[in-house]
Formats: structure tokens, C-alpha cells, sequence
């Protein structure tokens, strides 16, 4: 299926105004950023949207059951110990559940064969969980995704499910699963030229 170019263009004209515009308020996470206009300045992709990995909180009957969950944390660098003591302390209407979710980006293309130019990339770069979700004449969709993913459940109600006393070990499993999605975007930068972030820097806990 053809894309028709006009409407193509039209959509990363409007798609880069909505990203600037998430720079200027700082909504953006600011280590994709770099990522994200690289695809830009390809006159072939553009993204619509993505996530650098995070770890949240979620009270929720399951981890996966949107519709009925709330997240009521959200970081997208390593936690600490205190910071889940803190939310262990509050009410729970269902379960709390501690996730952690790799990087995500969505980018369109303006052909197949661009398409898979940016598949093999990601594939190369680790993201092997990465393939094609729609095809129109408004673009090619491609998912690029790590596959890094946790949850553990921590709290039933008002029922605390884990050894607090350990909850050292649960975080820190949780802040190196947080990193390994993000050494994966590094490995992405390097197959689109860009420079390496240093991770080394978060500090965890």
C-alpha cells in the first residue's frame, strides 16, 4: 500500500511542533531526546511517540489491566528504597504492584523498505521484540521494543506481601532491569551515530 506523501509530511510537520513543544515544558524524557530528533532529521522517519523505560507503581487488580489500574508513581531513573517504603505506607484500592518497563519508540516511515531499514537497526541494537504494527497510507509503524519487563506484586490492599527487610534486593532487581533497557538505547545510538549517555552516573539503591 502506497503512503500518500502529502498527508506523510503534513504528520511529522505536526509530530516535530508537538515534540519541541514537549522540550520547551520539559514533559519529554530527557534521554531520548537525542534519539528522537535523529529519526527527524531522516527524511524517511519521523516518531510519534516513546518512553526511555521507567519503573511505576501500580494499583491495579493486575500489572497489565489498564482499564482498572492507576499508576500512582512514575520515574524514569533508578528508585530507592525509601521512595517504596513511602508508597507501601499509603492505601491500596486493589494490589501494588512495582513494574519496570524498557524503552519504547514508535517510528513512521515512509515505506516499506525504510521500514525494515529501521527494524534491522533496532534488532541489531538489542531491541529484538521490535516489528511492524501498521501499515496505511497515512505511514509505516514500526515498534521498537526491548522486551525488558518486571513486575512484583508488593501489597494486597492493606497487606504487605514482601519481607520489608529485603526490599533492598527488590529495588535494586528492579533498577537493573530499569539500566539494561537503557544500555539498549545506547546501543541504538551507536547505530545511529550518536554518542553514548553514561548511566553510570544514576545512582541506585
Amino acid at each position: 500500500m502506497p503512503v500518500d506523501m502529502e498527508y506523510w509530511r503534513k504528520w511529522k510537520e505536526e509530530m516535530l511542533s508537538r515534540l519541541k513543544r514537549d522540550i520547551d515544558v520539559g514533559y519529554l524524557d530527557e534521554d531520548i531526546k537525542d534519539i528522537l530528533l535523529k529519526f527527524f532529521q531522516n527524511k524517511h522517519t519521523f516518531t510519534i511517540s516513546s518512553c526511555s523505560g521507567r519503573i511505576t507503581l501500580i494499583d491495579g487488580p493486575q500489572p497489565w489491566d489498564r482499564k482498572n489500574s492507576t499508576i500512582v508513581f512514575k520515574k524514569h531513573e533508578p528508585i530507592t528504597s525509601n521512595e517504596v517504603k513511602e508508597m507501601l505506607t499509603q492505601r491500596v484500592l486493589h494490589k501494588l504492584w512495582l513494574v519496570v518497563t524498557g524503552p519504547i519508540i514508535h517510528v513512521c516511515t515512509d515505506s516499506i523498505k525504510e521500514a525494515l531499514k529501521v527494524l534491522k537497526l533496532a534488532r541489531e541494537a538489542g531491541m529484538k521484540h521490535s516489528g511492524i504494527l501498521s501499515m496505511s497510507k497515512r505511514g509505516i509503524i514500526v515498534e521498537l521494543r526491548t522486551g525488558v519487563r518486571l513486575a512484583i506484586l508488593l501489597k494486597i490492599k492493606d497487606e504487605i506481601v514482601i519481607d520489608e527487610n529485603k526490599l533492598h534486593l527488590i529495588v535494586r532487581a528492579a533498577n537493573e532491569a530499569l539500566l539494561e533497557g537503557k544500555e539498549r538505547l545506547n546501543r541504538l545510538r551507536v547505530k545511529l551515530g550518536l554518542r553514548p549517555h553514561n548511566y553510570n552516573t544514576y545512582i541506585t539503591q
